[in-house]
């Protein structure tokens, strides 16, 4: 099997259905399909019963996984060389699109991670905009994976595909930043990345379902999820990083070390008094 494609999917039958057919109009078809479905009734198998398809895998969770768990469950059952995911929302832009992504991996057997620009779209599927990182982005990326905090040029899982042999999982700590952790780690031992400048993927922006929404802004998940990758990228940290956790600290008015502390962050003592002494500069500044 070259590829799986993995669509951890959670209620939103029209839109899993919407991927499901833009799979199956794809030219490239040696592909399995695996469905782990974290919803709470039978809406997404009533889908998967409308195809006829033995690549089809579906597998309902007993209990609600959530995100980025249910992820995990797709990379766990997937069979391919490659994994490719498809967020339920999202969908291919064009029935090449899956060949487009497998020939960035063959054509490149050194790198383990390629990614594509996308089109953001509205619920209705009107393109919003489309994601295209620059060149000089992509080199910095190439040359410090760390370049991706705070600025995610790759995007979604769903733009990406990557070797299975890579053998990560997504950090379960995390919903707002998984992604970013989850690239880092891969990119940590092997930087070499392809990118393909067509938007290959349709991404589905601005649902009140996604994560995204019950995340930004949220000082418990926000602040705690950049702080906990802070922490956790600790030893490859440059100024740049250390900056923009300054100016979040700032923005939720974080003004002592025992405020990181009690969220659970456990960050070198030297570090911890830097960041909140810096954070309250800005803090000051903005009274002014």
């Amino acid at each position: 099997m070259r590829v799986s494609i993995c669509i951890p999917a959670y209620k939103q039958p029209e839109c899993f259905k919407r991927a499901l057919l833009s799979i199956f109009e794809q030219t490239f078809e040696d592909y399995e399909v695996i469905i782990t479905d974290d919803s709470p009734d039978n809406s997404i198998l009533d889908v998967v019963n409308e195809f006829n398809d033995s690549r089809i895998k579906y597998f309902k969770n007993a209990e609600r996984k959530g995100s980025p768990e249910n992820w995990n469950a797709c990379i766990d059952i997937a069979t391919g060389e490659y994994i490719k995911f498809l967020h339920h929302d999202d969908w291919f832009k064009e029935k090449e699109s899956l060949s487009k992504f497998i020939k960035m991996l063959d054509d490149n057997p050194n790198d383990d991670l390629a990614f594509c620009a996308s089109a953001n779209c509205y619920p209705d599927t009107r393109i919003k905009n489309i994601f295209q990182p620059t060149t000089n982005k992509i080199n910095a990326l190439k040359k410090d994976p760390l370049f991706l905090f705070p600025s995610n040029i790759i995007g979604s899982p769903s733009v990406t595909i990557y070797r299975k042999k890579v053998n990560k999982k997504f950090d379960k700590k995390l919903k707002w930043v998984v992604d970013v952790d989850f690239y880092i780690s891969i990119l940590s031992e092997n930087s070499g990345i392809v990118f393909c400048n067509e938007p290959l993927i349709s991404v589905m922006t601005g649902s009140e379902n996604q994560v995204t929404s019950s995340c930004q802004d949220n000082k418990n998940v926000e602040l705690y999820e950049w702080l906990y990758l802070y922490n956790k990228n600790i030893k490859k940290i440059k100024i740049r990083q250390t900056r923009f956790i300054c100016k979040l600290l700032s923005i939720y008015k974080i003004k002592s070390e025992k405020e990181i502390l009690d969220m659970g962050i456990k960050l070198p003592t030297n570090i911890l008094f830097y960041i909140t002494l810096f954070a309250n500069k800005y803090i000051f500044k903005d009274l002014l």
